[in-house]
């Protein structure tokens, strides 16, 4: 089975699971006979993927996830200062 065949397995899961798919996805194998397959979702914006184990010789989805990689925001405050007990002043990073 080569990794065309284990996105379209993929795809087909998301099917039969009323999974809408953004686009078309990318599958890597982990280790022998059994892939990781992502794909991104259209819903909650971009940065949703779903995404999928697949074992190749039973030949079906075998856990599915959804992931938000949607990178966090930096501070917003322009006067962000580190804590005194930050590594960044000199501090231990404990209190």
């Amino acid at each position: 089975m080569g990794q065309r065949d284990v996105v379209q397995a993929g795809e087909e899961y998301a099917r039969q699971n009323a999974i809408v798919l953004a686009q078309g996805g990318e599958a890597v194998r982990i280790r022998p006979n059994y892939w990781r397959i992502r794909f991104a979702l259209p819903e909650e914006g971009s940065g949703t993927l779903l995404e999928l184990d697949f074992d190749e010789l039973a030949q079906r989805v075998t856990g599915s996830r959804r992931l938000d990689i949607t990178p966090e925001m930096p501070p917003t405050s322009s006067t962000f200062q580190p804590s005194e007990a930050s590594p960044a002043t000199g501090g231990s990073g404990f209190r």
